[in-house]
């Protein structure tokens, strides 16, 4: 074997263990509707940074297969440019994971962060530690990250994402003051509780673990089980659990802002997930979805055919 054959090898070798390893496969999207000063060429730099951020670095320690990966996508509005390298606008996050043995991937996280400034020169390397705070970009990129891995590894075990959320909760921790709205307690532009406090709070918080096992049921074994004919009617007997377990902490914790998430993510799903039901079983659902997301009850009525 030649030397230039060898090295080839290896490259081949590399990149294919790069596309087992990483856990996330990360889509960037750049809206600037409102901004007609900005050069356009930061946007595409950006675009290019932030997707080679998220998806070339090992966020676990664990190997994924390409069937296995997390679709991740980011849609950042920047609205506001306060100097030539510092910007102001929103963020939406949403994540989804394949469902077994089927061609459908289902929503694990989706939330819009209405609370997003940072700064970025072109061409800039986007720095990053969970120790310590670098800038706003890659702590709100590195937080929401590690919420998705937590709720992903929830889906596949009780309380499974723990290491994650804690992670999530070291970035909070270590972002300093004046850094950016959306870390502290009182930061929320439209909705009380609605920032990444909030949100990181709720899932760390002991009243709503019940709900994080619940994910467990609701995934693995409700959804996963739905593809085949002999398990579906134990899957959706799973979910309907999973549903009343949701809705006790609901009543322990009304408002909370992981229920909003949930539901807003899950209604279309949940609406379709049981037309397949008996009767009874329909009933159940409906009764409980419109307990948990009472101000969009026309979504489930076809639940009562």
């Amino acid at each position: 074997m030649t030397i230039y054959r060898y090295l080839l090898l290896i490259i081949l070798l590399w990149a294919t263990e790069r596309v087992k390893s990483q856990e996330i496969i990360a889509t960037v999207t750049i809206n600037t509707p409102k901004l007609q000063v900005a050069d356009p060429k930061i946007f595409k730099s950006l675009k290019n940074a932030m997707t080679e951020f998220i998806n070339n670095r090992k966020w676990s320690n664990d190997e994924y297969t390409q069937d296995e990966k997390i679709d991740l996508s980011i849609v950042l509005t920047i609205e506001k440019e306060n100097s030539a390298t510092s910007f102001s606008g929103q963020i939406t996050i949403q994540a989804t994971r394949p469902v077994y043995n089927s061609g459908y991937n289902t929503i694990i996280f989706q939330h819009l962060d209405k609370d997003f400034t940072f700064s970025y020169g072109e061409f800039e390397v986007l720095d990053f530690t969970e120790n310590a705070f670098a800038s706003n970009l890659t702590s709100v990129v590195g937080f929401y990250a590690y919420v998705v891995l937590g709720l992903h590894y929830d889906s596949f075990s009780e309380l499974g994402g723990e290491e994650y959320l804690q992670k999530a909760l070291t970035i909070l921790n270590n972002v300093p003051s004046g850094a950016g709205a959306g870390w502290k307690m009182a930061d929320a532009t439209s909705v009380v509780n609605r920032s990444r406090y909030w949100l990181i709070e709720n899932l760390l918080n002991v009243r709503v673990q019940p709900m994080r096992r619940a994910f467990y049921q609701y995934y693995l074994l409700g959804l996963d089980l739905l593809t085949k004919t002999e398990t579906r009617s134990q899957g959706l007997a799973n979910v309907l659990k999973s549903l009343e377990a949701i809705q006790k902490v609901n009543d322990q914790y009304p408002a909370s802002m992981i229920i909003q998430i949930f539901t807003i993510m899950k209604r279309d799903e949940l609406a379709q997930l049981f037309l397949v039901a008996d009767v009874a079983t329909k009933r159940k659902a409906y009764d409980l979805l419109v307990k948990l997301d009472g101000a969009k009850a026309d979504s489930y009525k076809d639940l009562l055919k």
